[in-house]
């Protein structure tokens, strides 16, 4: 029987596992014979924080998924198909940052891990016997970070490391050595390595991309840099712009290139002494994914060197920075070789979200061919549900959201793939279901709540991202939301066994709102921590009404689950407590003289402030004043819907995700498919939704960011009126608004494939839908509503025969 899990005797092995941790890559080659070849060959490997794995000089796989020490992750490819027979070796090369980012939790330590246990009786396991270990000196550890929420620049020069202790069999030479560093070993169980734990998601998709086209090119002047104090962290990226970029001489014509499967190839001028040649090639919008460059080159000469730029999207395919690196936050994305001379193949390490890429050669005495392709790093989606309709622009919008939503699922649920890589819980909340309606996999949305869960804080409540830095960020409402997960969780699957799992942390995040209510029964601003709410204009102190409006709907999705998992007095408990809190709130923010939420009040009794979208929203999906309904929807929500409305608060593109939930609710489906296609748009050209609506003027705006991506959701919601009305979808409504006129869905539910098509209008229309075994559907159409499970519903309308 193969081993799945690592022996008991692999060892943690590092270059001196706590020694210049900073920015760290380092080596490791084990080489070893096979008289034949085994049925399976499973390797158990990982590495803190992160590794790639080569057999006989082939690419095998990155790895492992995210996580904290105290919970890490192994993986276990199987590797058969890169063995031979006789001579093979292993190379895996790791990373560690030696810091937090947004991602990852530095424990003080580093290591890579593996082990074979195979049924030809090969075993064998990481430890300083037969492996070489070395710290890559090949690789710059002083570069600037891309980015305040990811790692450090990588800058890699291959005259000291041109990779053949990777691809070569034999006769490869190594990194110069760093004196005083050798292989160190600890036990499997050391700290902070003090559980191990198969990897809870599926492998990432690595395939080879080629880019689309050079979308741009031409040459420039390579600056002088000045004299730098020793303490000044020089970025490549701030050099390029402050120095460089004004004199690029753009060529009208961009160069040409051919294109296959494999990649893209073409060869960039000549620059000179003192020059630099530019290109910038676009991975396609609608291909493009995150990953890695691979490149090929031709002959050059050695020491020189190649920068290369990462871009989210150049509008209109020119190369440019909206952003300077010394401003948001600091993103300053970019990757620089020092080039050997030779055409030895070359992969960079660190992933990058981007959809364009710019390669600038410094100084070049003669025409460099290139080849460039890209190899992609994301969960493998296998998309069954989808939506279409008769209108190309909402069609167009729900392809961007699907590829968004794509992009931004790593290991994880990542809010941008850009600048940050991070799992932020407010954003997995909308990408989970995301990816419900398009795969039906439950799966990294209950990774997520407990990797979430796993990280703690002297305050006992979740962290809004992680793995993240030790002092990493606090929302209270980002609490509250993970709260409401574990109800969409169950509600999705039925099963209440994750909930059961993680209550005590449930109770421990709302027990920190019980705290903070003051005697007033209210819940005050809490100035320790950033109350995000949305990207717009809601008041952050006294009071809030959107923290304690938000705190009775994730109190209520809470007592959903809490009475599927079976302890009726607490539900009972907690019903009684929202009654109350309910009657508080209310008393506290509504004013019956405009019949709207206030946004504040100071706790006397003083309401202040222009009311917001958000509350009204909230008021309405609570079920609050119901007298002051009409008031809410004419005053606020439809002429929010509508653009038309003024000096209030505005949801952003994430927040909408609510709007669109209250429209659906309240009799403004077409109203909030006309919000859809006007805001959404102008998104369609960069081929992903963005982190805010165009006009909102946001610094750091992500154009790639998948909590903007729940028009895959909502645009059969609005036309099919698809409502989910008990748990692991037993039961469901829908109603079609026959508009756009033509429209169809496909779902994939615990059951099977739901799916709907209607075309005409409400007076004369087909309509048809297949609704799986175990699912009891309401069809409500507009003379008849039909019950059915199991099978397939047709019905067709004319005005004749009305």
């Amino acid at each position: 029987m193969s081993q799945i899990h690592p022996l008991p005797q692999a060892k943690w092995i590092w270059p001196r596992h706590t020694l210049y941790l900073h920015n760290s890559y380092a080596g490791f080659r084990r080489d070893f014979t096979l008289k034949k070849l085994p049925s399976a060959a499973p390797l158990v490997i990982t590495a803190d924080q992160a590794y790639k794995l080569h057999v006989n000089g082939r690419y095998v796989c990155r790895g492992p998924a995210r996580s904290v020490q105290e919970h890490w992750f192994f993986d276990v490819p199987d590797i058969l198909p890169f063995l031979k027979t006789g001579h093979n070796w292993l190379a895996v090369e790791a990373h560690n940052p030696g810091m937090n980012t947004y991602s990852y939790v530095h424990r003080g330590a580093a290591g890579m891990l593996c082990s074979a246990d195979w049924d030809d009786g090969t075993q064998f396991w990481s430890d300083t016997k037969d492996w070489i270990i070395f710290r890559n000196t090949a690789y710059a550890p002083d570069t600037a970070r891309v980015s305040v929420q990811l790692g450090c620049m990588e800058e890699l020069d291959l005259r000291f490391d041109d990779r053949s202790w990777i691809t070569e069999e034999k006769d490869f030479r190594l990194p110069p050595a760093m004196p005083g560093i050798s292989g160190a070993a600890m036990r499997q169980d050391a700290l902070p390595w003090t559980e191990l734990h198969p990897r809870p998601v599926s492998m990432l998709e690595e395939k080879i991309l080629a880019p689309e086209r050079i979308t741009c090119s031409g040459t420039g002047a390579c600056a002088r840099l000045p004299l730098r104090a020793p303490g000044q962290i020089v970025s490549t990226t701030a050099d390029f712009i402050d120095l460089e970029f004004g004199t690029i001489d753009w060529d009208p014509t961009p160069l040409a290139f051919s294109r296959d499967d494999g990649g893209l190839s073409f060869t960039l001028p000549a620059a000179g002494q003192g020059r630099f040649a530019v290109a910038s090639l676009d991975l396609g919008a609608d291909d493009w994914l995150p990953g890695v460059p691979v490149l090929e080159l031709g002959e050059h000469d050695p020491g020189t060197v190649l920068d290369i730029f990462y871009d989210q999207w150049m509008k209109g395919g020119k190369l440019n920075f909206p952003l300077h690196p010394a401003k948001g936050c600091l993103i300053a994305m970019a990757s620089r070789l020092h080039l050997n001379g030779t055409t030895r193949r070359t992969e960079l390490f660190q992933i990058m979200g981007v959809r364009h890429v710019t390669l600038l050669m410094r100084e070049n005495t003669r025409p460099l061919d290139i080849r460039l392709s890209w190899r992609s790093a994301v969960s493998p989606m296998p998309v069954a549900g989808g939506f279409s309709c008769a209108d190309k622009t909402l069609d167009d919008i729900h392809r961007i959201s699907v590829h968004t939503q794509r992009v931004c699922t790593i290991d994880a649920f990542t809010d941008t793939p850009w600048r940050e890589q991070s799992q932020w819980w407010g954003d997995a909340r909308v990408q989970a279901k995301n990816v419900f309606y398009l795969t039906g996999d439950p799966s990294m949305l209950a990774r997520g709540i407990r990797t979430i869960a796993a990280q703690k804080n002297p305050f006992g409540i979740t962290f809004a991202n992680a793995p993240t830095s030790d002092c990493g960020p606090i929302l209270p409402d980002f609490c509250l939301t993970w709260v409401i997960t574990l109800r969409d969780y169950w509600f999705q699957t039925g099963d209440t066994s994750l909930f059961a799992e993680q209550k005590k942390q449930a109770e421990a995040n709302l027990a920190y709102f019980e705290h903070m209510r003051d005697a007033n029964g209210l819940v005050p601003y809490d100035p320790r921590f950033w109350l995000f709410c949305d990207w717009s204009t809601l008041p952050k102190r006294n009071y809030p009404a959107f923290i304690n409006l938000w705190h009775i709907y994730a109190r209520e999705q809470y007592l959903q689950v809490l009475s599927a998992a079976g302890p009726a007095a607490e539900a009972e408990a907690l019903a009684a407590a929202i009654r109350r809190e309910k009657e508080t709130v209310s008393a506290a923010f509504f004013d019956p003289e405009t019949g709207l939420f206030s946004p504040e009040s100071d706790g006397a009794g003083e309401r202040t402030g222009a009311p917001s979208v958000h509350d009204q929203v909230l008021a309405l999906l609570l079920g609050l004043r119901p007298e002051a309904k009409d008031a809410m929807i004419c005053k606020i929500v439809r002429p929010c819907l509508l653009d038309e409305l003024e000096g209030s608060a505005l949801p952003s593109s994430f927040w909408a995700s609510y709007l669109l939930d209250c429209a659906a609710k309240n009799g403004l489906r077409k109203e909030g498919l006309d919000y859809i296609e006007r805001n959404w748009k102008p998104m369609i050209p960069s081929g992903t939704v963005w982190e805010n609506f165009p006009d909102r003027g946001q610094q750091e705006l992500s154009f790639a960011h998948a909590w903007s991506a729940h028009p895959v959701t909502h645009l059969p919601e609005l036309c099919f009126g698809l409502e989910q009305t008990a748990p692991a979808w037993k039961e469901l409504r829908l109603e079609p608004l026959f508009y756009p006129g033509r429209a169809e869905f496909r779902l994939p539910l615990p059951q099977g494939m739901l799916s709907g098509k209607i075309s005409g209008t409400a007076e004369a229309f087909t309509a048809e839908f297949v609704i799986p075994e175990g699912v009891k559907a309401t069809i409500v159409l507009p003379e008849e509503t039909v019950t059915a499970s199991g099978e397939t519903v047709r019905r067709t309308a004319s005005e004749e025969g009305r």
